[in-house]
């Protein structure tokens, strides 16, 4: 699990999948029980549809599929009901208000009261029930903030102090900026209809030679989408292109232009037109980077400890494999 704030973060689409969780195919089947309550399908329904957000995703997505999310969701129920059941304890309340503002807003979002009720309805679910479903979240969410967001602080000393202890991580690799043009060959194409295009290919390159301009030609005969921009990739980092243009590109000298080369995708000639050599980079630049790996870090750490506190001291079942 990728421990971020977002993993327990109150918004109207967290709310949303509160109501569109609740399926009308959806059983009361435990699924677990963490201490004296027990959680149905219905509620793991929930965390399912907020880790598969997407419906066309949702229904096109295979059984076995589907299945490889259950132990994360599984994992996730338990987890926000043992601090559902830890901010009960310590008597947490949610402002009413706030419940309010949030179901009106779930109603607009649903088209109305009427609509609402008839979903609710359809879903044989009460309208208090939904209530205490949405004051569950705020609940959850409020007490995750208190005891695991809000201990979460990365110091400009511990940046540093990472950034100086691993500094080979931060080099800039060699780059090139190169020129490229595709005559594209469809895999079907006949040996005959490849050797077309193999000679259009050969011309180009002899038109390159003879001085005309590369991006011009580009423009002209290319089949790659940076036609547009005279065949321009840009600066590009050693390995993102794919063998063997990668191979090639990286040992011209800079200014000369490539033979035919023959990929899968057709017939390719590479100009290389300028070229860096890696470069370390500046706290400056990976701080954020930085301050963003240490905050996961720290984010796991508090999580892992207050969430096993309270598995330690709480009795839990499962039901499902």
């Amino acid at each position: 699990m990728k421990f971020t704030k977002a993993v327990f973060a109150i918004a109207l689409t967290t709310l949303l999948f509160i109501f569109h969780s609740l399926s009308v195919l959806a059983e009361d089947k435990p699924v677990v029980k963490v201490n004296n309550t027990v959680l149905t399908e219905m509620d793991l329904e929930e965390i399912l549809n907020e880790l598969i957000p997407s419906v066309s995703v949702h229904r096109g997505m295979s059984p076995e599929r589907r299945a490889s999310f259950i132990p994360k969701a599984t994992e996730l129920l338990i987890e926000r009901e043992l601090l559902y059941q830890e901010a009960l304890r310590r008597g947490m309340k949610v402002d009413k208000d706030k419940v309010d503002t949030s179901v009106e807003a779930i109603i607009k979002k649903l088209g109305g009261k009427k609509a609402f009720k008839e979903a609710l309805k359809s879903r044989d679910i009460s309208n208090e029930d939904f209530r205490r479903r949405v004051e569950k979240k705020f609940l959850v969410n409020d007490l995750y903030n208190i005891e695991v967001e809000q201990k979460v602080v990365v110091t400009v000393e511990e940046i540093s102090r990472y950034y100086e202890d691993n500094k080979a991580d931060f080099m800039r690799p060699e780059s090139r900026r190169i020129r490229h043009i595709l005559i594209k060959v469809d895999p079907a194409s006949t040996p005959n209809d490849k050797q077309s295009k193999k000679k259009v290919a050969e011309e180009v390159l002899q038109k390159i030679k003879a001085g005309e301009d590369f991006a011009q030609l580009a423009w002209d005969y290319s089949d790659d989408p940076y036609r547009v921009k005279g065949g321009d990739f840009g600066i590009i980092h050693r390995g993102r292109l794919e063998s063997p243009l990668n191979e090639i590109a990286f040992s011209l000298p800079v200014g000369s232009v490539s033979d035919v080369i023959e990929t899968i995708y057709g017939y390719h000639i590479i100009k290389v037109e300028e070229e860096k050599q890696p470069e370390q980079l500046s706290l400056e630049d990976v701080s954020q980077k930085i301050q963003g790996q240490l905050l996961e870090k720290k984010l796991k750490a508090i999580h892992d400890a207050f969430i096993g506190d309270l598995k330690a001291g709480s009795k839990i079942e499962i039901y499902i494999k």
